[in-house]
């Protein structure tokens, strides 16, 4: 498995507004199915933060459930 960072394409919605750009991350496996995906972040670094807090969990990361 790896985890990919991509930007986002920039769609024009209006002369004045942009959508997209933003940075995500997908964690996909060998045969590029999509594992897990983040959400959008302003900056590849902010991205990149996520990504080696991922990278740096463990077996002993807990799991919760939430109501």
């Amino acid at each position: 498995m790896q985890f990919e960072i991509h930007q986002e394409g920039v769609t024009r919605l209006t002369s004045l507004r942009n959508a997209g750009g933003d940075w995500r991350w997908e964690l996909v496996d060998d045969a590029h199915n999509v594992i897990a995906a983040g959400a959008g972040y302003a900056s590849k670094a902010a991205c990149r933060e996520v990504v080696e807090a991922l990278r740096a969990t463990d077996s002993h990361t807990l799991v919760v459930n939430r109501a």
